[in-house]
């Protein structure tokens, strides 16, 4: 009879099992989860590395697989995967198999598989589940970089909700969660599927729709952006959808100098984030 210690390990054997095989099952639900469509039907996404992984570990999120290189030391996190990880849910693969299924340039060693947690309209159980701090709207935003920035200065400026309107990038994909070193599993997400659905949200959460308008606008420091607001970024080249625009409370602009006609959307979205925490400390 195999006996196990506290942390769920054989005491006769530390070692976690081995899939030598290209075709074993788990291998091929890593492979199928690097498609959105697939993400999205099983409610799952993959992660990769150990900061994003002990990110997850750190924030509770239920992680359903992991899968070590065979040539990666995994002392510094095993006793946190010990405590956050049931120990038959571990596997260690040879290299050559890991680097087949990871996304990253430079295989980091250790991959897992995570739940999804995120929020449709109509799931929202209560106020509470989801924040009630300000809330970060993208609106079709393509460019992952851009897009885990804002996740990150979303949690550094604490808003408590991001909100991705259809078309946008998935923020469950492997280039998202890197650029969002880990924060997306320090903020609530909601996926709306269209401006009626956004409509709904902030009047749920009693906020008011902000948007960049760089010609009729007011200099964002002379807007209390504080609290109560849903700030729209809009996508980079076409920004925010005219019917947005048109359902917006308030319209603000970044004053620019010299020849500049233009910032960054990742840029824009961290300087009226930003604005909270000086209005605060006012």
């Amino acid at each position: 009879m195999e006996a196990y210690n506290e942390y769920g390990r054989k005491t006769n054997d530390e070692s976690y099992r081995f899939i030598s095989s290209p075709d074993n099952d788990k291998i091929r639900r890593v492979n199928k989860l690097s498609r959105k469509k697939y993400r999205d039907k099983k409610g799952e996404f993959v992660i990769e590395g150990i900061n994003l992984v002990r990110a997850a570990l750190s924030k509770s999120q239920h992680i359903k697989l992991v899968l070590i290189s065979d040539d990666f030391d995994y002392g510094d996190i095993a006793d946190e995967l010990a405590e956050g990880v049931e120990y038959r849910n571990i596997y260690l693969i040879p290299r050559y198999l890991f680097d087949k299924i990871s996304d990253a340039e430079n295989g980091s060693g250790i991959i897992a598989v995570v739940d999804k947690s995120s929020y449709r309209l109509d799931t929202i159980d209560s106020l509470e589940s989801i924040g009630t701090n300000n809330i970060l709207v993208l609106d079709r935003l393509q460019d992952p970089g851009n897009i885990g920035t804002m996740i990150r200065t979303a949690v550094a400026t604490g808003y408590s909700i991001i909100a991705t309107i259809k078309g946008t990038a998935d923020v469950f994909s492997p280039k998202v969660l890197r650029a969002s070193a880990g924060m997306i599993f320090g903020i609530s997400v909601v996926e709306l599927d269209d401006v009626e659905e956004l409509k709904a949200l902030v009047t749920l959460l009693d906020k008011k729709i902000v948007v960049t308008d760089p010609r009729e606008g007011c200099p964002y420091y002379e807007c209390n952006l504080e609290k109560d607001i849903a700030l729209i970024i809009g996508n980079e080249g076409n920004g925010i959808s005219d019917e947005i625009m048109e359902c917006s409370d308030v319209r603000v602009t970044i004053p620019m100098q010299g020849e500049v006609e233009s910032l960054n959307a990742a840029i824009c979205a961290s300087i009226l984030m930003y604005e909270a925490i000086r209005a605060a400390e006012g």
